[in-house]
């Protein structure tokens, strides 16, 4: 048993002298792989191309695979000839005239001359604050367009109040391809009708701002008020 004590002792005496002949261990090689940071640098984020995203476009929500939703931050304007214009904001400032530097006559008001030689048509344009006002003259002219460069706005009764026939009583005749001429202090250009339809009462968005020089009238249409009589003509 003494024997066997002393064998043991002198084993665990050379174990512990092999032990500490070993390289001590670096600090530094303790870490964990997983947790380590990594050198590269962080992957950069990128809009997603084709979009650009405003202040105006509400808040961007990103949903499930990247699906973008966008949430109004306001409550949408009604239709109407001014909201059109401000919420237009593609075209050129060469694209608008104001009526004063295309004014006519200034002895009468007008702003222009509108002749469509198919309807036998020759007749003055007049601006006012109130579009019926102006029509109780002559053709009026939407006073948030262009009075001359891009896209003008005209408008004009098909029936009179008394019952008389309206400057455009015959609108709805013209075709693709008719001349219609407008004339004023700036120069007379001459038009081709592109365009003959039906709108809603409430759809304006064919008096946006347009960097083509074009005409765009419009008159109501007998026995259906909610509905509207569209004729737009491009210039030549």
């Amino acid at each position: 048993m003494k024997r066997f004590s002393v064998f043991f002792l002198a084993a665990l005496l050379m174990a512990t002298f092999a032990a500490c002949g070993e390289k001590e261990t670096d600090p530094a090689q303790l870490s964990t792989p997983q947790y380590e940071a990594s050198s590269g640098s962080l992957p950069e984020f990128s809009p997603k191309e084709g979009g650009v995203h405003t202040a105006e476009d509400g808040v961007l929500v990103v949903g499930p695979e990247g699906q973008e939703m966008t949430v109004s931050t306001e409550q949408d304007k009604p239709a109407t000839p001014d909201t059109v214009w401000e919420q237009d904001a593609v075209a050129t400032y060469n694209a608008f005239t104001l009526p004063e530097k295309a004014m006519l006559d200034e002895e009468n008001g007008s702003i222009g001359i509108l002749s469509i030689p198919a309807l036998g048509l020759s007749v003055n344009v007049y601006e006012a604050e109130d579009e019926m006002e102006a029509m109780s003259r002559g053709v009026a002219h939407f006073k948030s367009t262009s009075a001359y460069d891009g896209n003008v706005g005209l408008s004009a009764h098909n029936v009179n109040f008394d019952g008389t026939d309206g400057y455009f009583k015959d609108l709805y005749t013209l075709k693709t391809g008719d001349t219609v001429s407008y004339k004023t202090a700036l120069g007379e250009r001459e038009y081709e009708v592109s365009l003959v339809k039906t709108i809603s009462e409430t759809d304006w968005s064919y008096l946006s701002r347009t960097t083509e020089n074009r005409l765009t009238m419009v008159t109501c249409i007998s026995g259906k008020p909610t509905r509207r009589l569209l004729v737009q003509a491009v210039q030549k």
